[in-house]
């Protein structure tokens, strides 16, 4: 554990952590003895406490003990745990309002039942969501007041889905990561969510964002690229949207492994077994164990559905087997919670009264609060142990059990619908909907032979033990550290004038390459709009006039329209990503792309009376490709329009293919040719064979496009990539936006002496 420690501390690299949760990981409450201290019981705090105590920093939470704000200082913060004070705990004060509508009506019953599809308890308000908002606002606005830009924000749950873009807006270069702890749905699902948008547009604000399983991402990208048209990499885990990247994976969460095993150990623990033998009549008997937060997403009904038929079809474990129920009531201010509680308690007693002796009791209902010790020592004793999740992201039962089973004597019976399903391999597997099913596993459990339970065991202990609570933080400290390199590796052309000017003057020519849409123009919603700004066309106009000077456009748009925008003399233009290209005194175009031509006026035209209904879609002829622009078309149309464009594409046999842009699916001919061969013909036109030796390059552009023209232009060639997020970029250099654009086209022009007497300028270009 030490090594891990130093490890973790050695990634965060002097970076202050700071966690942020709905739940805080401490708890003040007002007691008959005074102010007392608790740590709630939950997944999210067992996991993270014992890293933050690690690695220090500061946990937001929301502060909801009736004591919280009296021990904490005028900024809400408090160190814990009260012992060593290892990190700060800066707590969220939330009105009564903001933790009904943010807390027990929006997160618990809109986004955890739709994420567990549970759908028949979902109920989305307005006011529950407006609240929601504001709380998310509360905590983006204490991350902003307790980090700098250096610190690793790292946000959990689907409590805080929209606190990533509030802090992104304000902070627009703070790291930020974020964990979903709890299922992501399929799209089919997700759906069903009106404030759907919202939720991934606040969530792709993060720079990483994890899941427990790989089907959960699978899941979250095709939510992403479904309602809101992003651009998806499933291979490199990659979304694109809005001009930002966010990174997704999957890193199951996991337990303190080696603090578990201790605590199983203690003797502490030993006299809880012994007092829990004592006071319920256990000795002798086979102990089967269900932990949970009473939920209807934990399968307990279903379990004691199955415990039912274990006694009916198994005459054989009446009198000998005990269940044991240890639950922790939850969220009792929601009626759907209060009616589990009351059905399980009313199973309970059924099924005492039907199967129940005046010697054996056969289900005993734990719900009083357990310290550590006597939880490691239920875990401990238990000869079975069922976790019957309908639906869950990981649950944390089923590792805390292996942790605790220092006897090896224990056997896992886990759903298959449970994350932690697909990890635990040595369990076995149960179908929760399934109670013959169930029944018939637990009578296979109850009589395993001991070699058998202990080799299971080993094996699922081993694993855990390697994946423990801090292999899954440094998995995310070193995906964090792995992107932050890279915004670190990226050179912002702001600020490196010396180094650029050094790739460029001092050739016989310099060629200057641009795109036009987010490069020289700024994006607009409906493209017709776009126009080149009066300060940069003047600059570009100067440049074009310079001696032994190319500049170029290079664009998705068709030649006449970009001619005809930027407007002016003496340049090259190209057109459809370069399928045709004009120079001042020449045409030309790609012979593969006039066979094409039809077919693309074909398509436009079955697009037209397709898609002509669809509010925001604009469908344009570039008469050698078709872009289908959706940038105004309401997020639940994309998909119908994105399916459109690719039945065209199927039906023109592999003559046309769909590429993705900025919110516009483009048609284009199926041939050996994109913007990096463009320029490098249009480099050799224009400069001759030997042109990668004798020019100084630059070329500059926004979109994924434009990638193919970093990619095919040397080494010592600048290439900027524009855009707030420069991540995954072949570009050697970055620019944030059109006005860094035009600062440094000006800047160019400074370095190249236009305001001097041409013939002054060439003898300067040659020195």
């Amino acid at each position: 554990m030490r090594a891990a420690i130093a490890e973790l501390r050695d990634l965060l690299a002097g970076r202050r952590l700071v966690v942020v949760s709905n739940r805080e990981p401490y708890v003040h409450r007002r007691t008959s003895k005074g102010v007392e201290v608790t740590r709630p019981s939950g997944g999210l705090v067992a996991a993270l406490d014992p890293v933050m105590q690690a690695t220090g920093g500061t946990w937001i939470a929301w502060g909801s003990g009736d004591a919280d704000f009296e021990v904490s200082d005028a900024r809400g913060r408090v160190r814990v745990p009260p012992d060593t004070g290892a990190y700060t705990l800066k707590r969220v004060a939330l009105t009564e309002d903001e933790v009904e509508g943010y807390y027990y009506e929006y997160s618990n019953q809109a986004l955890w039942p739709l994420c567990h599809m549970a759908m028949a308890h979902a109920r989305f308000r307005r006011r529950p969501w407006e609240l929601y908002q504001a709380a998310n606002r509360r905590f983006a606005d204490a991350v902003l007041e307790e980090s700098d830009g250096d610190a690793l924000v790292w946000l959990h749950d689907y409590h805080l889905a929209l606190a990533p873009r509030y802090i992104r807006t304000r902070r627009p270069e703070q790291f930020i990561m974020h964990f979903w702890h709890i299922p992501w749905p399929a799209w089919d699902i997700f759906r069903a969510c009106p404030q759907r948008v919202e939720i991934l547009e606040g969530l792709l604000a993060a720079d990483f964002t994890a899941f427990q399983h790989p089907r959960h991402v699978e899941h979250f990208l095709e939510c992403a690229e479904r309602e809101l048209g992003a651009s998806v990499d499933r291979d490199e885990g990659v979304i694109e949207h809005d001009g930002r990247i966010t990174h997704v994976d999957a890193f199951p969460i996991s337990v303190d492994f080696a603090t578990l095993d201790a605590q199983a150990r203690s003797g502490e623990s030993e006299r809880w077994m012994a007092q829990l033998r004592k006071r319920h009549g256990l000795d002798g008997k086979i102990v089967a164990l269900g932990v949970d937060r009473l939920d209807y997403t934990k399968g307990i009904p279903e379990r004691l559905r199955a415990l039912d038929r274990l006694f009916e079809r198994f005459p054989e474990f009446r009198g000998r087997l005990v269940f044991v129920q240890k639950s922790a009531p939850s969220r009792t201010k929601i009626k759907a919670y209060r009616d589990l509680q009351r059905q399980i308690e009313r199973e309970v007693a059924r099924l005492n009264a039907t199967w129940g002796r005046a010697e054996w009791r056969p289900v005993l209902h734990i719900t009083r609060p357990l310290p550590p010790a006597g939880m490691a020592a239920l875990y401990r004793l238990a000869d079975l142990c069922v976790v019957s999740s309908l639906q869950d992201g990981m649950n944390l039962v089923a590792k805390e059990y292996v942790a605790c089973q220092v006897d090896r004597r224990g056997v896992l019976l886990l759903s298959e619908l449970a994350g932690a399903h697909d990890e635990l391999s040595w369990a076995l597997p149960i179908n929760p909907y399934d109670a013959g099913g169930t029944a018939a596993t637990m009578a296979l459990a109850a009589e395993m032979p001991a070699s058998e339970r202990a080799e299971r065991m080993d094996h699922l202990r081993a694993y855990v033990a390697e994946h423990d609570i801090y292999e899954w933080m440094r998995l995310h400290i070193r995906a964090a550290a792995h992107l932050l390199a890279a915004r670190a590796a990226t050179r912002w052309i702001r600020g490196r004038g010396d180094e650029v000017r050094a790739r460029i003057i001092g050739r016989s020519r310099v060629a200057l390459l641009l795109d036009f849409d987010g490069t020289l123009a700024p994006i607009v919603p409906v493209p017709e709009e776009a126009s080149l700004p009066a300060p940069i066309r003047d600059t570009l106009n100067r440049l074009a006039k310079a001696p032994e000077m190319l500049v170029a456009v290079v664009s998705g748009r068709a030649l006449d329209d970009i001619r005809g925008r930027a407007a002016i003399d003496g340049i090259v233009y190209a057109g459809n990503h370069g399928l045709e290209i004009a120079g001042p005194r020449w045409t030309w175009t790609h012979p593969q792309a006039e066979e094409a031509r039809p077919l693309v006026a074909e398509a436009c035209a079955r697009l037209g009376e397709r898609l002509g209904a669809i509010p925001g879609v604009t469908i344009e002829d570039k008469q050698f490709t078709a872009s289908v622009h959706y940038r105004l078309t309401p997020h639940p149309y994309v998909e119908t329009v994105r399916m459109a464009v690719y039945e065209e594409a199927d039906r023109s046999g592999g003559t046309l293919v769909v590429r993705q842009g900025k919110k516009v699916f483009e048609l284009q001919p199926y041939v050996a040719w994109d913007k990096g061969r463009a320029v490098r013909w249009i480099l050799e036109r224009a400069i001759g064979g030997g042109w990668a030796e004798e020019a100084g390059i630059i070329y500059i552009g926004d979109d994924r496009t434009d990638e193919d023209a970093f990619a095919a232009l040397p080494d010592s060639a600048v290439t900027v990539k524009v855009g707030a997020n420069p991540a995954s970029t072949a570009a050697r250099y970055a620019a944030r936006d059109v006005h860094e654009v035009a600062e440094f086209l000006q800047q160019l022009a400074g370095w190249l002496g236009l305001d001097r007497d041409p013939r002054e300028v060439a003898e300067r270009m040659r020195s």
